[in-house]
């Protein structure tokens, strides 16, 4: 008998990012799904159900010199739900949620080496950098071939696989010509290596007034904000014998979210439950509403466009389509000194969502 504790008996890590940004383009979206903004065609779109596991690092500034004081990475981590945010006064959003059970801390900079595919052996590449050896004996953090993760090995890799000496990465399988691969890992690497992130090619931000909605192909007026959310009902897959994660099961994508709009008329109403804006019907149950293939597409535009020409003569950076909605839920808010405002919740009928470069 012992009145205080025997000890402590540890799982598994578990950890939990949080990505927000400026929505202003699809790049942060690309690099979810795994795509770069030159690879992806204006006009194509990627679904929000492709987005892969990824390597989050983090880089902290030296206080004085121009330098990396240290670096960060969760290793593997998988994105577990995303919410688009988009109102009449504010700048539009978009944020990730991740979780992982592999986050270390480095005293030097997280290198990122990335390659084309290759068709016939050798299948070798030249890390730009030495690596230093991690604690648990591996020379890389992660080698990836479109997102998939491979597996170190001392030697002699196979398929899967892949092994360093020196400075030297050996894949054990081929790939297609336009296959990515992708090497990350610790380096000590000389020189000051701070650089601040710039992209002058984007807006730094895009406001409501260069935000258009549709529903049903119907531009709808006097909305004041549309939020969307997305989860990714997650399973980590563990095996005795293992102290990392094998793997994650993923339920079936869920996609809902808001639309709040002023009350003046009943347009939204007549084309949530009769699929048009100007019907036969002059009565409108809440037991109408229905799933009849009806959509919603949100245009981002670059705010950049002539003030003195109609928006749609500008330029659409990115578009988000869902191609059916079910509404769940219907509200209306009137106070004193307050605008009178209708609130519609919906979800994604099919679990779609299609995240367009540039116009859908």
């Amino acid at each position: 008998m012992n009145r205080n504790h025997a000890g402590t008996v540890t799982d598994l890590l578990e950890v939990t990012a949080t990505i927000q940004a400026m929505d202003v383009s699809t790049k942060l979206f690309g690099a979810m799904v795994g795509v770069t903004d030159a690879a992806w065609t204006t006009g194509t779109y990627h679904d929000v159900s492709e987005i892969k596991e990824v390597d989050l690092i983090g880089v902290i500034k030296d206080a004085t010199a121009e330098d990396i004081a240290k670096t960060v990475i969760a290793r593997k981590a998988k994105v577990n739900g995303f919410t688009y945010t988009y109102s009449v006064d504010g700048d539009a959003t978009e944020e990730y949620t991740l979780q992982s059970t592999d986050k270390r801390w480095f005293k030097y900079d997280v290198v990122v080496d990335k390659f084309p595919g290759k068709t016939s052996q050798p299948y070798t590449y030249t890390l730009s950098q030495t690596p230093i050896t991690l604690k648990n004996g591996n020379r890389l953090v992660a080698v990836k071939i479109n997102g998939e993760y491979q597996t170190e090995v001392a030697s002699s890799p196979t398929a899967g696989q892949y092994s360093v000496s020196g400075t030297t990465l050996t894949l054990g399988q081929s790939q297609a010509a336009g296959d990515s691969v992708v090497a990350v890992y610790h380096a000590n690497v000389a020189g000051n290596n701070w650089a601040d992130i710039t992209d002058n090619t984007i807006p730094a931000a895009i406001r409501g007034k260069n935000i258009p909605v549709k529903i049903a192909a119907n531009a709808i007026e006097r909305v004041q904000s549309v939020t969307i959310r997305g989860t990714f009902p997650t399973t980590a897959v563990r095996e005795m014998g293992n102290t990392e994660v094998v793997g994650y099961i993923t339920a079936p994508t869920t996609v809902e979210g808001d639309i709040s709009v002023l009350d003046t008329d009943l347009e939204l109403m007549a084309l949530f439950t009769t699929g048009s804006t100007n019907p036969a019907d002059v009565e409108f149950r809440a037991c109408e509403f229905t799933a009849s293939g009806i959509s919603l597409e949100i245009n981002i535009y670059d705010p950049t466009t002539d003030c003195n020409l109609p928006l749609a003569s500008g330029t659409i950076l990115k578009t988000l389509y869902i191609p059916s909605l079910t509404i769940t839920s219907e509200g209306h808010s009137t106070s004193v000194g307050g605008n009178a405002t209708q609130t519609f919740g919906f979800r994604s009928t099919t679990g779609e969502l299609r995240i367009y470069k540039g116009a859908r």
